[in-house]
């Protein structure tokens, strides 16, 4: 299960990343979308906390140690951190484009998961990417003209 734990670890520090760049855009959007954005940035640190912990834990149960700090996340991250000033359209531009490579991610170790004959793995990352998959099409609908 190494190969899982060290995959899960990757993806514990992908989400962390996105965590903190959904709290940062909730801090900073601006415009007359900021009522809408506001609450839906909360809404997706909300649930992007809630998978850090689900990761954390699967690793442990799967006597592996998370990264715990958050230079490691950092550094271990594929996602890019975001302290750039963007308009609120670009913010959720940006979210999605996130989302699309942590679905793909989340998915591929799913198989691996699946591979190995971890079902428990499999199922909480196979959920994780299909709720990925309602998100963006609702954040693609909200920036459709």
């Amino acid at each position: 299960m190494t190969d899982i734990t060290n995959d899960l670890n990757q993806l514990l520090a992908d989400h962390q990343v996105f965590y903190q760049k959904c709290r940062i855009y909730h801090w900073t959007v601006q415009g007359p979308l900021f009522f809408a954005l506001h609450q839906k940035f909360e809404e997706l640190y909300t649930e992007a906390a809630l998978r850090v912990d689900e990761l954390a834990e699967r690793i442990v149960a799967l006597g592996g140690r998370p990264i715990g700090t958050l230079a490691k996340q950092v550094s271990t991250s594929r996602l890019g951190e975001d302290g750039e000033a963007r308009s609120a359209k670009a913010m959720v531009q940006n979210l999605i484009d996130d989302l699309e490579k942590l679905t793909l991610w989340l998915r591929e170790t799913a198989a691996d998961a699946g591979e190995a004959n971890d079902s428990a793995t499999l199922n909480m990352l196979e959920g994780f990417a299909d709720a990925n998959g309602k998100t963006m099409w609702m954040l693609r609908a909200f920036l459709a003209d």
